[in-house]
């Protein structure tokens, strides 16, 4: 298996426009979002290239950062997939 990483300088700006979609989605603020995202397996997954994650769009990725966070529900979206935020001392929703 042939593992490619993506430039630094293009994840780094992947990573700012992620951020900052969700915070207008989901109206917290930038560093509540920085918080979200850097302790997210999205963010895992995008940064160790897994899947590709790298060459998903924006607006996909941030969805999956919600959907994981429970801030957006799907249907197909395994609810043992979903941040309890209650129980996460790290994160506040």
């Amino acid at each position: 298996m042939v593992k490619v990483i993506a430039n630094k300088v293009i994840l780094q700006s992947l990573y700012k426009d992620i951020i900052l979609e969700f915070s207008r989605l989901t109206g917290k603020t930038v560093e509540e979002s920085m918080e979200y995202f850097y302790q997210s397996v999205t963010y895992e997954l995008i940064s160790e290239g897994i899947g590709d994650m790298h060459c998903k769009g924006v607006k996909y990725l941030t969805q999956e950062l919600m959907l994981e966070y429970g801030f957006m529900k799907h249907k197909s979206f395994s609810k043992d997939f979903v941040y309890d935020l209650n129980k996460d001392k790290k994160l506040k929703g």
